[in-house]
């Protein structure tokens, strides 16, 4: 099946190599940006840049979650392609804005605006790129994305991190601000297929494609595995920092190195996943959720950074795994008019999954222990299985 398709075909396609760049050098801005706000938000409130950055990351759930299913009415509105076009710009003025940001209720209002931006233009990108590839190269062209948000995240900190340090953390800004405006660029090369505003009067409810996720038993297994990926990848996102250096005694140096093993993890994962056949393929989907259970439960009873780095390694493989399966999940089972609804109201709901995990591991990590973070991790992905028990008996 998609095994046997030739590498070479994909990279071929013009379109999809102008999208891939266009979402790759956004990315690496974003990862330079994050850390530039990260340093800011210490800078308006010395001492409580954790705070700061904890309400941010609230903006953005509640945001994603909320809003998150708007982006498909309003490609209808505005096309898909001028949609992605005018958030990317939006979301370079921001990051232009945030150089003059003194207070902290600035920095809560351009988040805002920050994250409603990527909210109408990630789901939007994701369901475009299924018609510019087709069925059988999709999977790849999601391994390859997956790739690009690691080593852009990997690359784009360890960038930032010199920028910073040479110039200061405003210059971060800056280059995220020129990352979007590349990006915009190189969407406005694309051509696009008009899907978006030719029958004005048959415009989709806002929450049809909420009600399509639920409708549909593999849509709801979509939204099911992306729940499982938000319970591990939320407990690595918001305990390993403070695990490593308060827990482990370790350097903080040694933090980005557990994280990046888990980038690691998922890129190795899904570029050897989309090689496999279908029936190697199948048992990697069967696989990966014993995984999760045993990666969490040595997690929570080994107090040992080699047990981090083992299990943040096959948590990295599930996840990126468990991403190209729920995407592609999505592109089957929808049509090129209902892809932008299907895939916002997956971004949107997907995210429930991490608001419920960052503060959960957030206050146990930091109440009890890291391990206690781990079992009730544990605890919910045990829940997630029960609708799969229940369905085959």
């Amino acid at each position: 099946m998609v095994g046997e398709e030739k590498e070479g075909d994909l990279w071929k396609n013009r379109r999809f190599v102008s999208l891939f760049w266009a979402h790759a050098i956004s990315l690496i801005g974003t990862a330079i940006g994050t850390s530039a706000i990260a340093l800011l938000a210490e800078k308006l409130s010395e001492g409580s840049g954790p705070r700061v950055l904890g309400y941010t990351l609230t903006i953005r759930i509640v945001v994603f979650l909320f809003l998150g299913p708007l982006a498909g009415s309003l490609s209808e509105r505005l096309g898909r392609k001028f949609q992605m076009i005018l958030t990317d710009v939006i979301r370079a003025l921001v990051m232009v804005m945030l150089f003059f940001v003194s207070e902290e209720w600035h920095l809560y209002v351009l988040a805002f605006v920050l994250h409603l931006s990527s909210a109408f233009f990630t789901p939007i990108y994701k369901s475009v790129i299924p018609g510019i590839v087709g069925e059988k190269l999709y999977p790849r062209a999601l391994s390859y994305s997956t790739v690009a948000y690691n080593v852009s995240d990997i690359f784009g900190m360890l960038l930032g991190g010199l920028l910073i340090f040479y110039f200061g953390f405003e210059f971060g800004f800056g280059v995220d601000a020129a990352s979007f405006i590349l990006s915009a660029i190189l969407i406005a090369v694309v051509p696009f297929s008009s899907t978006g505003r030719k029958k004005e009067k048959q415009r989709t409810n806002v929450l049809f494609g909420i009600r399509r996720m639920f409708a549909v038993p593999q849509l709801r297994r979509s939204l099911m595995l992306s729940l499982q990926v938000s319970i591990v990848g939320g407990l690595a996102i918001v305990t390993t920092a403070g695990y490593v250096k308060n827990e482990l005694q370790m350097q903080e140096a040694f933090y980005p190195i557990a994280m990046a093993v888990m980038g690691i993890g998922a890129m190795l994962a899904s570029l050897y996943y989309v090689r496999c056949d279908s029936g190697a393929q199948k048992i990697w989907s069967i696989l990966i959720l014993p995984a999760f259970l045993v990666i969490l439960t040595a997690a929570a009873l080994f107090k040992f950074y080699a047990v981090l780095l083992l299990a943040w390694l096959i948590s990295g493989a599930g996840q990126g795994v468990f991403g190209i399966i729920s995407n592609n999940l999505l592109a089957l089972n929808s049509n090129e008019t209902e892809r932008p609804h299907i895939y916002a109201a997956q971004f949107a709901l997907s995210h429930a999954g991490w608001g419920l995990s960052y503060p959960l591991c957030g206050v146990l990590a930091s109440v009890y222990s890291f391990a206690a973070a781990s079992w009730a991790c544990l605890g919910l992905m045990l829940l997630t299985m029960l609708p799969m028990i229940s369905r085959k008996s």
